[in-house]
């Protein structure tokens, strides 16, 4: 998929991109967690729901595509290695913190989620997803480095 990359490990030109898009949103994950510190919470807001924006297009316009392509035929046959578990935890927990994400953002952004179902806590929620988050992210980086 999109011909050969650049960063010297046999990847292709997407999944490069990929990596270093995924780095960046990282950063920018921690960058709004400063901004939450500092009491900057509208920043941090719009911090946080851009880096959820951005990683659920990249997952939909690239990690989706690839796992189809590259690791669900073996799967489709019951083939499962070091390699596709690897992929399988990065895939499943990257799921769990995009849907993570997305509950965070309607509970703290809007009014879209009902009472009963809203949490108070929201420091411990997001900070569970900042290190789920960084887990998933680091599952995808050791992908892409080992494959």
């Amino acid at each position: 998929m999109f011909g050969e990359g650049f960063l010297g490990r046999g990847g292709t030109l997407g999944g490069d991109l990929n990596l270093l898009v995924q780095a960046g949103l990282g950063l920018m994950i921690l960058a709004g967690a400063v901004l939450a510190r500092r009491g900057w919470y509208r920043a941090h807001g719009a911090c946080q729901s851009t880096a959820l924006a951005v990683a659920a297009a990249m997952t939909v316009a690239w990690m989706v595509p690839s796992f189809r392509e590259v690791y669900a035929p073996d799967l489709s046959r019951g083939v499962v290695s070091r390699t596709t578990a690897g992929v399988l935890a990065h895939a499943a927990l990257g799921t769990v913190v995009l849907l993570l994400g997305i509950y965070i953002v309607l509970v703290a952004g809007t009014d879209l989620v009902p009472q009963r179902f809203r949490f108070r806590n929201y420091t411990a929620w997001m900070r569970t997803l900042l290190v789920l988050w960084l887990i998933a992210t680091g599952l995808g980086a050791l992908t892409y480095w080992f494959l």
